[in-house]
């Protein structure tokens, strides 16, 4: 048995903060302690550590409607978070570790509502088929971290909605999320609420670690600096966005002056290559635009403002300035 057991839970919703507050546990853990900690994120899509925002969802439509894109540090794949979701996450020491007594707590959770879960391979965990949770895995040196969601009643319509990707004609490397079956746990139960839930996975854990101790409620009147400082750093674009594979794209449109195709290299979120091809009948020079925008990050407003330096024509401008503005 661990020496030490702590209960957090997180009374913040922004994918930031919980994901630093996650980091800042995980680092200050020691080996004989073993830490379950809950918490919630506001409309989000939290990508796997090594995928491609692009490659994984619609980001103009979540940039136009409000939904939150943050990239983790385990890796996996992209999942949509609202409140209709619990995540939960079990920090221990190496020798404390132990994947299916962590499961056991959360499937215990839910038996109390006549639901009996399996594990379904190491990342998720099913009823009938159909998944509900799914986890992932990290470490800080011999402190290791799982993860995982549950769907309670999650805007299943956002799924398709969100991690679609918009028609953008992309060539990529990177992990591709694996579609799966999902299912709501309160179709299955509809007594089932966030606040009870958690009270019972508190319950399973208490039991199945012999925890006496008190529970620790984070919120924003006693979330500490440090995490504050460490959510900064998940808010940026050079990590959600230019931490992304190299990936190639195209974007294409015909206008009226012709037809304008655009193919770029990207790496690390900015562009490495533009090679124009176009039978534009207007009097324009593209090709400072091809140097002009290696270098940029791949987004609409940096792209905008090349544009606007780089070419003559007020026509050309503002209709490849809309292109942009619709397909990034």
């Amino acid at each position: 048995m661990p020496e030490h057991t702590k209960i957090v839970r997180s009374k913040l919703y922004e994918g930031p903060v919980n994901l630093a507050l996650e980091e800042y546990l995980l680092r200050n853990c020691d080996e004989n302690t073993v830490i379950l900690y809950l918490w919630q994120n506001n409309k989000t899509i939290v990508i796997g550590r090594h995928q491609n925002p692009y490659k994984e969802c619609d980001v103009k439509k979540m940039e136009a409607e409000g939904v939150n894109l943050v990239r983790r540090k385990s890796g996996g794949g992209a999942v949509y978070q609202d409140l209709g979701n619990l995540n939960f996450t079990f920090i221990s020491g190496r020798d404390h570790h132990d994947i299916t007594r962590q499961y056991k707590v959360i499937l215990k959770a839910l038996e109390s509502y006549g639901i009996y879960g399996e594990i379904s391979g190491r990342n998720d965990l099913t009823v009938d088929g159909q998944k509900f949770s799914g986890n992932a895995f990290m470490n800080h040196k011999e402190v290791q971290c799982h993860h995982g969601t549950l769907l309670l009643d999650v805007d299943l319509k956002a799924l398709p909605k969100y991690l679609t990707p918009s028609q953008l004609k992309i060539k990529a490397r990177g992990v591709d999320s694996v579609k799966s079956r999902v299912v709501n746990l309160r179709s299955l139960n509809e007594k089932i609420t966030t606040e009870d839930l958690s009270s019972k996975i508190i319950d399973a854990f208490k039991e199945e670690y012999s925890y006496t101790g008190e529970i620790e409620e984070i919120g924003p009147e006693n979330v500490e600096e440090e995490v504050l400082g460490e959510a900064k750093a998940y808010e940026e674009w050079t990590w959600n966005y230019g931490k992304a594979p190299s990936f190639d794209l195209t974007l294409e449109e015909k206008y009226p002056w012709g037809v304008f195709e655009m193919d770029l290299s990207t790496k690390n979120g900015r562009i490495q290559e533009a090679a124009i091809n176009t039978d534009c009948i207007l009097k324009e020079d593209f090709i400072p635009l091809t140097k002009d925008l290696v270098g940029t990050p791949l987004a609409a407003k940096d792209m905008e403002e090349v544009l606007q330096n780089s070419l003559q024509n007020p026509e050309i401008i503002r209709d490849l300035q809309s292109l942009v503005r619709e397909k990034l």
